[in-house]
């Protein structure tokens, strides 16, 4: 392994963009009930700009504390449709990206959304512009441009591990992750899912307030 295969992985394979809007159309609830309650980011990673739903293939930063170089090399590299996945270390004190460099990645790249463990800052530009843009902290002060950095290597983000290719899905209820090789393993549940749900949908409307299920779990306790 050469010093550059170490800090920048290889591109990766991307799925359809038919695939894509199939997975989108379910959401971040039905694809993180599909994945078993796995890969779903913790509740520190939340919509900056409310209204949002994204759905794209990971691009992986993982950044040195209080700096944003490699976030820059992502940019520069990342793909229309991508969404970029930052691992800033667990820094919330520094901002890694704000109104200009948000607008070079949605409004010159055209990135679908930008996933942050981390801090942003100018939210006003965000949410005049409609960048979806999904972080844990918002603090006014920037970090550094030295690097060292990764790009397209394992990361891990909102608690959960991502890498690169895997597939995001962000909404105001938070966000998933779906490994590239349960693609479809994910989509058979989400279906089943939404059948389950209009089933119970229909037995409230006809008076059935709690699942026959539940109830005999209740009565098996005594209640």
């Amino acid at each position: 392994m050469t010093e550059y295969e170490y800090f920048i992985g290889n591109d990766f394979i991307r799925i359809s963009k038919d695939k894509l809007e199939e997975i989108k159309q379910y959401g971040a609830c039905v694809v993180s009930d599909a994945l078993k309650g796995f890969n779903a980011m913790d509740g520190r990673i939340r919509t900056m700009v409310p209204g949002k739903k994204i759905c794209g293939c990971a691009v992986t930063v993982r950044l040195r504390p209080g700096d944003n170089l490699f976030l820059h090399e992502a940019i520069e590299q990342v793909r229309e449709g991508d969404i970029i996945v930052i691992d800033t270390g667990s820094d919330y004190r520094h901002a890694v990206i704000g109104g200009i460099m948000s607008g070079a990645a949605f409004a010159k790249k055209h990135i679908a959304g930008l996933i942050v463990d981390g801090a942003v800052r100018d939210v006003e530009e965000l949410r005049k512009n409609g960048y979806p843009v999904f972080a844990a902290a918002i603090v006014p002060n920037t970090g550094d441009h030295e690097g060292p950095g990764m790009l397209n290597q394992p990361v891990s983000c909102g608690g959960v591990p991502v890498m690169p290719g895997d597939i995001i899905v962000a909404d105001d209820n938070g966000v998933a992750v779906i490994p590239q090789h349960s693609v479809s393993f994910v989509l058979e549940n989400c279906k089943k899912k939404i059948i389950k749900e209009k089933k119970r949908i229909d037995e409230i409307e006809k008076g059935q307030i709690t699942s026959s299920l539940l109830l005999k779990k209740l009565h098996a306790q005594g209640f």
